[in-house]
């Protein structure tokens, strides 16, 4: 490590934020992970005509959740594929601007492996958020949907979501279960870390830029998605305390402390999003096998060497 990196890292150590999981908070996942077991699992899919057929095959499919929302996501493997044969598989979440919604992934096939991209609810792909909302703004203010109530709240409504991407992936005839992991940058690096924690089916955790953590400094500085957050507090101050309690259960920066499986996290020192202390929180509350890449002068961006250090790795998966 630079010299330049150890003095950032010394000074992120003292930046730490603290956890603030409320007593039940492993109750409240529990239960969740109860009810959503109830519901049994129903995934259809359709071949997808690609010109790249040569090198993977992929499918279309949808799959049913915990509410009425049908999620779709794209799921391919290697061409090569033996009969009977079951390779790893890559869950992948896209982050939050839209533009990486469930896609075909080739950088990540060409090392061998399964993928599977989950298309998160709302969210400019094709996936429509049908669960019954009774607070916040439908027109712009995806975060504020439910969030009178943690049991309506749209942050654990794409969590259940990406731990049910992890049971869909699990079921496939061409997937081994036992070597699964999860990707994603921003958004996806927060839903990564969700499906890991919560599904026990991840051997692996790759979280980049890592998002949706210490909530409450983020509802403060009106950061990002949660600036929606912070005008509806403004609007209605009498609601500040009974949201900033609702997200508790779903700052990843208490989240992380029930992953299992080991991390893989990286941060960018210049990103004015996932703030350098915030992603650093996360590492330093993970209780597993983790390992922490830090970049300089890098914004919030995933960067194609940390890519590249998966792809090696999952070729050896």
């Amino acid at each position: 490590m630079t010299e330049y990196l150890k003095q950032h890292e010394e000074k992120l150590k003292r930046m730490v934020v603290p956890q603030t999981k409320r007593e039940d908070f492993e109750a409240f996942w529990a239960e969740q992970m109860a009810f959503l077991r109830t519901v049994p699992l129903e995934v259809q899919r359709e071949v997808m005509d690609t010109p790249y057929e040569k090198s993977f095959r992929s499918w279309k499919l949808t799959y049913n959740t915990h509410d009425k929302t049908v999620i779709e996501a794209i799921f391919s493997c290697p061409a090569d594929r033996k009969e009977g044969e079951k390779l790893p598989c890559v869950v992948i979440f896209h982050g939050g601007d839209g533009g990486g919604a469930k896609r075909l992934c080739p950088d990540f096939l060409a090392t061998g492996v399964c993928c599977l991209a989950m298309d998160v609810r709302g969210q400019c792909g094709t996936t429509l958020d049908k669960a019954e909302y009774r607070s916040g703004d439908y027109m712009t203010g995806l975060m504020t949907r439910g969030i009178l109530e943690k049991d309506e709240c749209y942050l654990r409504n794409i969590y259940l979501d990406a731990v049910r991407a992890m049971d869909v992936a699990a079921s496939l005839e061409e997937v081994d279960p036992a070597r699964m992991v999860t990707f994603g940058g921003s958004q996806g690096g927060a839903l990564s870390v969700a499906a890991s924690a919560l599904s026990g089916k991840s051997r692996k955790c790759y979280s980049a830029i890592t998002s949706y953590n210490c909530l409450a400094q983020r509802v403060e500085a009106g950061s990002g998605v949660f600036n929606r957050v912070r005008d509806m507090i403004w609007k209605y101050p009498e609601t500040a305390d009974r949201i900033l309690e609702n997200l508790t259960y779903f700052d990843i920066n208490n989240m992380i402390s029930l992953l299992e499986s080991s991390l893989d996290i990286c941060l960018g020192l210049s990103d004015p999003i996932c703030l350098p202390h915030f992603v650093y929180s996360v590492y330093h509350h993970a209780n597993c096998s983790k390992k922490l890449r830090m970049y300089p002068f890098t914004p919030h961006k995933v960067r194609q060497d940390y890519l590249e250090s998966i792809h090696r790795e999952l070729a050896t998966l």
